[in-house]
């Protein structure tokens, strides 16, 4: 999972560029669908962070 969010961190302005472009993704809203995940990933990865920085 946390390779998946390095790649779509790293990708993002490009895979949001070819979601916007496309119609299909337009029309299924996948761009929108897409920044959750990443934002849900990023929430997640930082509560880990905090899980193990805990005593």
């Amino acid at each position: 999972m946390a390779e998946i969010y390095k790649y779509a961190k790293r990708y993002r302005p490009q895979i949001m560029a070819a979601l916007e472009a496309n119609p299909t993704a337009r029309r299924t809203q996948l761009q929108h669908k897409f920044e959750q995940v990443v934002a849900l990933m990023e929430n997640n990865i930082y509560e880990c962070y905090k899980e193990a920085a805990a005593p």
